[in-house]
């Protein structure tokens, strides 16, 4: 069939028109106006506190707050026109369920389903206490003007929340919705571990984290952000135990992230950071500092490209049943309810449940929810204090590239342990229990009764591929590669003339240095983890200076090159606490003779044996003001001519009365890190 010209004139013209008004549009070209197809609002309300009232978070406070270092807020964003989606994040220690149910009920009238409401917490611990939280905490301790003003301020937030959520729902707009995701560095997991078992509070630099923010950011037709979501895993308590209200380091970085997007508000949300604190803490200013961390991150997010949403598909909620230990008998409870202190509150508790149910329940009931924005991302909302384990394990069995966790939502059960923080027992794992009004801690299955729950909801669209490769954001990152670059430019130019000689001898020492391991073999030393040669925490055996003539001795594999007359061996260790008394030091032996004597430095050092066949050269890499680690160079003139027996290497304390301590790392991997210290050197 033929086309005439002036048919094709009309043709060229009528394509012309479509392309002009935006009616026809290349793959790829959609318009900025095509994204915007979600209706969002968002709202916030100031709930600082107005009369006096205790705060939650520490049971060693008794009084009312003494001042109010930052302002507190409910904050509400809205996703959706019929039936939409609700989250409202309050900055407090943590909601009951109780009270969840009560907003629910007061937003059914404002068209929002009982199920499609979220309730999450900052976990501040600089908030006030609410009915039904932790509920221990303050039973029998608290005088009747205490109790009113906790019954005060929580029919007082409730109305602040149904307020900003009412607020929000007017506020709707079409936006465009859009995820990313970027890390922050500065929660460490908190749980200390000996031999196996908790020991306290501290920084296990080691210990499992998350270190993920992802980041969700609504934008209206103009481009502005109006809603900014951040997710980050880590205890709300860098301030600590301070009377005052203040949001911590969540409530600076809602602050800084609206000061950065004037038309935003913004909403902080917890992941399973239950055993995971902010480090450093200790004040306001780390606190400002890790709300810093928190909305860079986001600004560098929302400055590349995001990844669209079409909006929440689909809202899904379950209830699993957590296993207890069986409670104890009425009679362990009726010996304790006399105690006095928190064991004997929660024995009375245990014995009204007895009273009014005929037994104590062995079960908790534990919400989960879940979001899904098609198939582009599926949050999860998990309700107590749940550690860091759980976050591990599902970015393991569901897709970690599409999945958002949060906890401190919907309720408050208390801490939510995984097995192996069953298994190390502590704070997390028993007594916390208590504040909670449990019987007992939880058995091992708790872990796998919850991401079962979690896996059934989202396995069919959001499971693990079968190459999956592992999430990288649940170990601190290797500090080796900038401590290479960094000795790299000290190597070069060493300050003083001392270091400059110690420089020169290492680089004609590590020509002849045998790239083997060293391997324990016996000894009276104790393992623990510490700074390495960069500062990476890691396993390590150590003895100190405490008592004469404790020892510690490994072996290397003997390997003489034919016609050379010396050898060098290499082992990654350190010396410790300087400040402490000197006693005479450490001595060396080799294959048990030509002793070494050396004492804890945190500089560059030669130690040699007293007829100089052998030479003991420490440079370290990592210090402080009490410690160092690095690397230990032995260097011995006349190797022996059994060309077959190992070399045996013992270190004893000369002294005592003095914790001093030489350390030698469990790990070694002598044959990379040479090659890049030879590098370093060159």
């Amino acid at each position: 069939m033929k086309i005439s010209s002036i048919e094709n004139i009309r043709i060229i013209r009528i394509v012309g028109l479509i392309i002009l008004c935006g009616l026809w549009q290349m793959p790829g070209t959609a318009s900025n106006e095509s994204k915007i197809n979600v209706r969002v609002g968002v709202a916030k309300v100031d709930v600082t506190p107005i009369e006096p009232v205790v705060l939650a978070g520490y049971g060693g406070r008794t009084k009312e707050f003494d001042g109010i270092d930052t302002p507190l807020w409910a904050r509400c964003m809205v996703i959706g026109k019929n039936e939409p989606a609700v989250i409202v994040v309050v900055d407090n220690c943590g909601i009951p369920g109780k009270l969840r149910s009560l907003l629910a009920k007061r937003l059914s009238k404002h068209g929002v389903p009982e199920k499609n409401l979220v309730v999450s917490v900052t976990h501040t611990h600089n908030a006030p206490n609410l009915r039904g939280y932790a509920p221990i905490l303050w039973a029998g301790r608290a005088s009747p003007d205490q109790e009113k003003g906790i019954d005060n301020y929580t029919n007082y937030l409730i109305d602040k929340m149904e307020s900003v959520v009412a607020e929000a729902l007017k506020r709707r707009e079409p936006m465009q919705l859009e995820w990313s995701r970027g890390t922050v560095q500065f929660g460490g997991n908190r749980r200390m571990i000996r031999e196996g078992k908790w020991a306290g509070f501290g920084f296990q630099r080691n210990g499992p984290v998350d270190h993920s923010l992802p980041v969700l950011v609504a934008r209206d037709g103009k481009g502005n952000a109006r809603a900014v979501w951040a997710n980050y895993a880590c205890h709300c308590t860098t301030v600590g135990s301070r009377n005052h209200v203040s949001g911590d380091w969540a409530g600076y970085a809602n602050q800084m992230i609206e000061e950065e997007f004037k038309s935003a508000v913004s909403l902080m949300t917890i992941g399973c950071g239950a055993d995971v604190g902010p480090q450093p803490s200790g004040g306001l200013g780390d606190a400002k500092k890790h709300g810093s961390s928190i909305a860079k991150e986001v600004k560098s997010l929302l400055e590349k490209e995001m990844i669209p949403l079409p909006g929440v598909t689909s809202v899904t909620r379950t209830t699993a049943k957590l296993p207890l230990k069986k409670p104890l008998p009425r009679k362990h409870w009726e010996d304790q309810k006399s105690a006095g202190n928190f064991h004997g509150e929660l024995a009375k508790e245990m014995l009204s449940q007895l009273d009014s149910n005929g037994k104590i329940s062995s079960e908790v009931d534990y919400p989960i929810q879940s979001w899904k924005f098609g198939d582009q991302l599926a949050m999860v909302f998990l309700a107590g204090e749940v550690v860091v384990d759980y976050s591990v394990r599902l970015n393991r069995e569901l897709d970690w590239k599409r999945l958002w966790i949060s906890a401190w939502s919907n309720d408050m059960p208390g801490y939510i342990p995984s097995k192996r923080v069953l298994k190390e027992g502590g704070y997390e794992a028993e007594f916390s229990q208590v504040y909670y009004g449990l019987p007992g801690p939880y058995l091992p299955e708790v872990e796998d009764t919850v991401v079962s729950a979690v896996t059934d909801l989202l396995e069919d669209d959001f499971g693990a591929k079968l190459d999956q490769e592992i999430a990288p954001f649940h170990r601190f990152p290797s500090l080796e590669p900038a401590t290479f670059k960094r000795i790299t430019s000290w190597l070069k130019e060493p300050k003083s003339e001392k270091d400059k000689a110690i420089v020169q001898r290492i680089r004609k020492r590590i020509r002849s240095t045998v790239p083997v391991d060293a391997t324990m073999i016996s000894g009276q030393g104790q393992r623990t983890e510490w700074h390495n040669f960069s500062g990476d925490f890691v396993e390590r055996t150590f003895i100190r200076q405490s008592e004469k003539g404790v020892r510690m001795s490994w072996t290397f594999p003997f390997i003489k090159e034919k016609g050379e007359e010396t050898m060098t061996l290499c082992f990654l260790g350190g010396l410790g606490w300087k400040a402490e008394p000197e006693t005479g030091g450490f001595r060396m032996l080799i294959n048990g003779k030509d002793p070494i004597q050396f004492d804890v430095t945190t500089s560059p050092a030669i130690w040699s044996s007293s007829d100089e066949e052998i030479e003991l050269i420490y440079l370290p890499t990592w210090s402080s003001s009490l410690d160092s680690g690095g690397f230990f160079f032995l260097h011995i003139l006349k190797p022996d001519d059994q060309e077959k027996t190992d070399v045996k290497i013992s270190v004893s304390s000369i002294g005592e009365g003095s914790m001093r301590w030489f350390a030698l790392d469990s790990e070694q991997k002598i044959m990379n890190r040479l090659k890049q210290l030879k590098e370093a050197l060159k």
